[in-house]
């Protein structure tokens, strides 16, 4: 009776008894990470280009300011209100208001106004200083 060899024992087997994770460190794939990019993963780098490599965009380091806006429309519905709470004063015909006090830091123009307003505000669009201009008020950027 002839001994086989062990060597021959589990040729044809992927595994070799050891399962289908059996001694895989990260071997079994091509090594771990960005390894082998440079050899024989180097088709995946490029058709990758910019993928793995390089910096993107720019930090700022700087802190950014919350914008908070309100429409010259819900100013001239609310500024009665305002007068009311003691926000906005009421000057002969014309109403005088800090948006600050609202934690409002920008004024845009959608809407109508028909009440003179001067209005103090850090940010004012363009239209909204016009319309609040129309209507006889100003806009005082602080």
């Amino acid at each position: 009776m002839s001994e086989r060899k062990r060597s021959r024992k589990m040729r044809g087997s992927n595994t070799y008894g050891h399962g289908i994770k059996g001694r895989r460190g990260k071997g079994r794939k091509g090594g771990k990470g960005h390894a082998g990019l440079g050899k024989h993963h180097k088709s995946f780098a490029i058709k990758n280009p910019g993928l793995l490599w390089g910096k993107k965009g720019f930090t700022s380091h700087h802190p950014k300011e919350m914008i908070s806006t309100i429409n010259v429309s819900e100013l001239n519905e609310k500024i009665d209100e305002y007068v009311e709470k003691k926000i906005a004063l009421l000057d002969g015909d014309r109403y005088e208001i800090d948006l600050s006090m609202l934690g409002v830091n920008k004024l845009l123009g959608r809407g109508k106004v028909d009440k003179k307003i001067r209005v103090k505000v850090k940010y004012a669009s363009k239209i909204a200083v016009e319309k609040i201009e129309e209507a006889g008020g100003e806009v005082i950027n602080a």
